[in-house]
């Protein structure tokens, strides 16, 4: 059986094709001419029993009226009407010769004298009966073939078609999930077995790009917390005799060189970057690695958290009134009293690294927004600022970018907040989409997934 089997996936699909053709044909052709010849013997059968060949003796000199009378004796009531034939063909027929019934199809109406058939001579059992038969005649090509190319049709599928689809569509499945740890397993060598074989050599290609994708990933996480470790000691060192010289200096009888104070000051800044540099580094590694911890929040506190952290980034006036820079700060806050489960930690530095680029840009107003939208608590903040180039649209995810939109770098700023801010919605189950507004500025919105608590009134 097993090697009959393989016999079968072996053949070409064409030519399965073709032979489930030529099955269907052979079979629809073989039971219509046997529904054809039943119908037909059985409409000859009812037929029969109402056509009549009768005869005159000829040395009898009867009248018409008398043979009708005669006839009408001798017929059973419920029997069939009988119908005369033409004196002409009376010489043909024996003195005394009976009535006989003559099926339809042995003889002609002119060679016999038959009366011709008519289907109102049936009683109407009968009549439907013919009527029955008549139709299966007519109709039995079209249902044959109708019934046996839908059949063969699923032969074909069941045969060649569903096995190797199945597996194909399970495989895209696992693969669309990031599951490769599978193997595709299909025997056939027809053309969507080899379709099969070369899915599975993708998948191999995709599995082992993936594990090496994972090792280098894994060996630049190892480069930079070497590299943050080593780097550490040194900037400590550089930064205390930084500091103790400019104590020193400052701290002298004698008056300074403003020059070599300004190095030194300079100096000073520069180990102070490098060693904030090393904090993101660490940071963004442990935000690599981060899972989100979902709590219980209401909108009350979502809606403190938007107001004090504006506050303090713009610490003048309160938010909605006026912050540095003369920039104004308006926040739209468009949630009802509820409480969702969210991550409150990771939503407030995504919320801190969006105001605090768009204050980097803003002239004179930042909108912020919090709404949600389905099962998406959804977060935009948008400035009055020249807004992303091409090239930014492009290029502000990816980590340390920090492009330019018309101002120079801050020595402070390493281009990791957009980064930061997508990753972390990643985690959080939604994603971050960037767009210049209609009336100029940038314009950048955060959906993460959230879920709204529900109490059921059990513990």
């Amino acid at each position: 059986m097993d090697r009959i089997k393989k016999k079968l996936r072996q053949i070409p699909i064409p030519a399965a094709f073709v032979l489930c053709g030529m099955a269907a044909l052979l079979c629809a052709l073989s039971l219509t001419r046997a529904t054809m010849w039943f119908a037909q013997k059985n409409k000859g059968e009812i037929a029969a029993g109402y056509v009549e060949l009768a005869a005159i003796p000829p040395q009898e000199a009867l009248s018409e009226q008398e043979q009708q009378s005669d006839s009408s004796m001798t017929e059973p009531e419920a029997g069939p009407s009988r119908k005369a034939l033409p004196e002409d063909d009376a010489s043909t027929l024996d003195a005394g010769q009976e009535l006989k019934m003559v099926p339809f199809e042995e003889a002609s109406i002119a060679e016999l004298g038959l009366i011709p058939f008519e289907e109102a001579m049936l009683p109407e059992e009968e009549r439907k009966k013919y009527d029955f038969y008549e139709s299966l005649d007519n109709m039995a090509a079209i249902l044959w073939y109708s019934l046996c190319l839908c059949l063969f049709s699923l032969v074909f599928y069941l045969w060649k078609m569903k096995k190797p689809l199945q597996v194909l569509n399970q495989a895209a499945r696992k693969i669309a999930e990031n599951d490769l740890n599978f193997q595709i397993d299909y025997q056939g060598t027809d053309e969507l077995g080899r379709l099969c074989q070369a899915f599975e050599s993708m998948r191999g290609e995709l599995e082992q790009n993936n594990r090496k994708m994972w090792n280098a990933v894994e060996e630049r996480k190892r480069l930079n917390a070497a590299f943050a470790h080593d780097l550490r000691t040194p900037l400590t060192v550089l930064q205390g005799h930084t500091d103790l010289l400019l104590d020193t200096l400052t701290a002298g009888q004698q008056d300074a060189d403003p020059e070599i104070l300004s190095d030194l000051q300079a100096i000073s800044n520069q180990v102070t970057r490098m060693n904030s540099y090393l904090d993101t580094m660490n940071s963004l590694r442990r935000l690599e690695d981060y899972a989100p911890c979902l709590r219980a929040v209401s909108a009350k506190a979502l809606e403190e958290l938007l107001e004090e952290t504006a506050a303090s980034l713009f610490p003048r006036e309160k938010a909605a009134m006026g912050g540095a820079k003369g920039v104004e700060t308006a926040i739209r806050f468009e949630l009802q009293e509820q409480e969702l489960w969210m991550d409150r930690e990771a939503f407030s530095q995504i919320y801190e690294n969006l105001l605090s680029n768009a204050a980097r840009y803003a002239r004179e107003r930042i909108c912020i927004r919090l709404y949600r939208e389905q099962d998406f608590l959804v977060l935009q903040v948008a400035d009055d600022g020249v807004g992303f180039t091409p090239k930014d649209l492009q290029n502000a995810f990816a980590p340390y970018y920090r492009g330019d939109r018309g101002k120079p770098a801050s020595s402070s700023h390493f281009g990791l907040g957009l980064y930061i801010c997508s990753l972390l919605a990643g985690k959080l189950g939604g994603r971050l989409q960037l767009a210049n507004g209609e009336a100029g500025g940038a314009r950048v919105t955060v959906k993460m997934a959230c879920f709204q608590k529900v109490f059921t009134g059990k513990i």
